[in-house]
């Protein structure tokens, strides 16, 4: 995930107040690669972004990731997160993936060490239910995320490629404000069996900010 959704974070929970963040527990097992997420060395995924850039409103900006799965290992708030390594033009970047109860997690890093842990598929989770999940981020207070599995076992075309046995995620990041949980960002995952994410759509009160599909991928 880019580091621009970090900072899009940073600029709306930071009205909300400060909590921190610990990140070292004791470890569980480092999970195997599950129906949707392969955590073979060597596996890379190819994806296209568009985003807004806040000092330029309405212009979008265009560039391309390549993730590459490395063998390391990485414990993460009493999970053992899988190392990607991201590579946008001339930046280099830690990705963290990993799969603990059924449930997928994505764990970024921005370039300010800012942190967000985004759980967001639940495979077991029934067509239109959901899942709720605490989250804590720099600058924020009671955090969560709720999913729902809005599509299952569906067919997806991303930029003329057609992928299948799709399932889509709506995740909505909600902080908590006077005693009551406001949606402020929502994420739209789009996760291909045997592939991994396909599409990343992220939106502010209906307006999509960015997005990031997949291009080509080469599973080991």
């Amino acid at each position: 995930m880019k580091n621009y959704i970090l900072s899009l974070l940073s600029a709306v929970i930071i009205l909300f107040s400060a909590c921190k963040k610990s990140n070292n527990d004791k470890p569980d097992d480092i999970s195997d690669s599950g129906a949707y997420q392969s955590f073979t060395p060597g596996s890379t995924w190819n994806y296209h972004n568009d985003y807004l850039v806040a000092d330029k409103p309405g212009d979008p900006v265009a560039d391309t990731t390549v993730n590459t799965m490395t063998a390391g290992t990485k414990l993460l708030n009493n999970k053992t997160f899988h190392q990607l390594t991201s590579v946008t033009g001339r930046e280099t970047e830690e990705d963290y993936l990993c799969i603990k109860d059924h449930l997928y997690y994505n764990y970024t890093v921005d370039t300010d060490n800012n942190t967000l842990e985004l759980p967001y598929l639940s495979e077991e989770t029934s067509l239109n239910s959901n899942w709720i999940a605490p989250i804590t981020f720099m600058g924020s207070g009671a955090t969560q995320i709720k999913g729902t599995i809005t599509e299952k076992n569906i067919a997806k075309t991303i930029r003329g490629k057609t992928y299948q046995d799709v399932i889509h995620s709506k995740l909505e990041l909600q902080a908590l404000n006077n005693k009551v949980y406001t949606t402020i960002l929502t994420f739209d995952f789009y996760v291909a069996k045997n592939i991994g994410i396909i599409a990343i759509y992220t939106a502010q009160d209906g307006t999509v900010l960015s997005k990031s599909e997949l291009i080509s991928y080469s599973i080991k």
